[in-house]
């Protein structure tokens, strides 16, 4: 394990230590590609405050985004969390 792992590690978990981004990476992980309404709707949050929280998860590398006409959508990088959680296994 080297530094730089360590420090993506530790953007992922202070990216995850907020409620409602563990929310956000749960219902990704749950339903797959969402749009940002779909998102918001869904946690009962404002589209501003998502696009706060979306940002802070694409950072940490956690969330992909993509944007098709209008619409922005998210997915989880799942291999990103994968890798994150099975270095605690090893």
């Amino acid at each position: 394990m080297n530094s730089s792992d360590t420090e993506q590690r530790a953007k992922i978990f202070a990216a995850l230590s907020d409620p409602t981004r563990l929310r956000i990476v749960e219902l990704l992980a749950e339903k797959g590609e969402l749009s940002s309404s779909e998102i918001a709707h869904q946690l009962e949050i404002s589209l501003a405050l998502l696009c706060h929280h979306i940002k802070v998860l694409v950072e940490a590398g956690l969330v992909q985004t993509r944007k098709e006409g209008q619409t922005k959508y998210s997915s989880l990088n799942r291999e990103l969390m994968m890798a994150c959680f099975t270095s605690f296994t090893q």
